[in-house]
């Protein structure tokens, strides 16, 4: 409140009014935006998690027969390829983010010499890609409700803070300047009244 000028009038105290009014009814919905915001980014931490542990598992899983392709001639990288990660837009908790949908992969024929567990190894790798593309579409969305998270707590300090606490303030003030006001008028009318019955 200090350096606001505020104006002791009855229509800045109707203001004012107006100001508190909003700002209590607006309070509850962005700390309810909040506490939504906190629990998606959770949830979608979670996921990664989850992910995560899947993706060690297949890696475990692989383990037995990683060691051939590391001796073998046959290198995986040349029958298998991202072209692009496929997303789409969706609203979650009220912030547009991408959504993972799936790995548009480029891959080539085999040729007969081929090794057999080479099509065991594309299909790991397609789902470890897949996997890996979809923590990167999550970790995104993480940022962009983190940055949404951000707003909307400095939106509730403001009100908690500013807004509500000002407003109160105001009406508090004005209404005291109006009744010292008030009574001065009464007060100064009963002088003017008393000095002219004495006159009379």
């Amino acid at each position: 409140m200090a350096g606001i000028k505020i104006k002791y009038t009855k229509t800045e105290r109707a203001r004012q009014k107006k100001i508190l009014k909003v700002s209590e009814r607006m309070l509850p919905l962005f700390e309810a935006m909040e506490k939504s915001l906190m629990a998606t980014i959770n949830t979608i931490s979670e996921r990664i998690d989850e992910i995560r542990d899947q993706i060690e598992k297949n890696r475990k899983a692989a383990e037995p027969w990683t060691a051939v392709m590391g001796d073998s001639w046959v290198n995986i990288d040349e029958f298998i390829s991202v072209n692009k990660i496929i997303t789409k837009p969706v609203d979650v908790a009220g912030v547009r983010v991408q959504q993972y949908e799936k790995v548009d992969f480029n891959l080539m024929p085999m040729k007969e010499e081929t090794p057999l567990w080479v099509d065991d190894a594309i299909e790991l790798m397609q789902e470890q890609l897949q996997l890996l593309a979809e923590i990167d579409c999550l970790k995104n969305q993480i940022d962009l409700l983190e940055e949404e998270l951000l707003d909307v707590r400095a939106r509730v300090k403001l009100f908690e803070n500013r807004r509500i606490p000002n407003a109160k303030m105001a009406i508090r003030k004005i209404g005291q300047k109006l009744q010292d006001d008030e009574r001065l008028t009464i007060a100064t009318a009963k002088v003017v009244k008393t000095s002219k019955q004495g006159e009379i």
